[in-house]
């Protein structure tokens, strides 16, 4: 039988869906969208009502898990 923590993290999907079922406001995946895409975006506003150019990345765990961890943040 595996334990919770190989559960959810037997793939790099499962993950990402567990992570983005959190009830929290903003995850470390946030910020960094929000710097690589929202700081170089023309829109004015996210709240215009029209689509974000970058909709499959925004809010998504999965996104984030796949980027190179940094330098600073992988050493313990």
């Amino acid at each position: 039988m595996a334990t919770n923590f190989e559960a959810i993290t037997k793939n790099p999907e499962t993950l990402a869906a567990f992570l983005r079922a959190l009830p929290i406001l903003e995850g470390p995946w946030d910020e960094e969208f929000q710097r690589n895409y929202c700081a170089g975006c023309g829109k004015v506003s996210c709240d215009d009502g029209s689509p974000c150019p970058y909709e499959d990345k925004r809010n998504s765990p999965g996104w984030w898990l796949g980027l190179e961890a940094m330098a600073a943040e992988a050493e313990p």
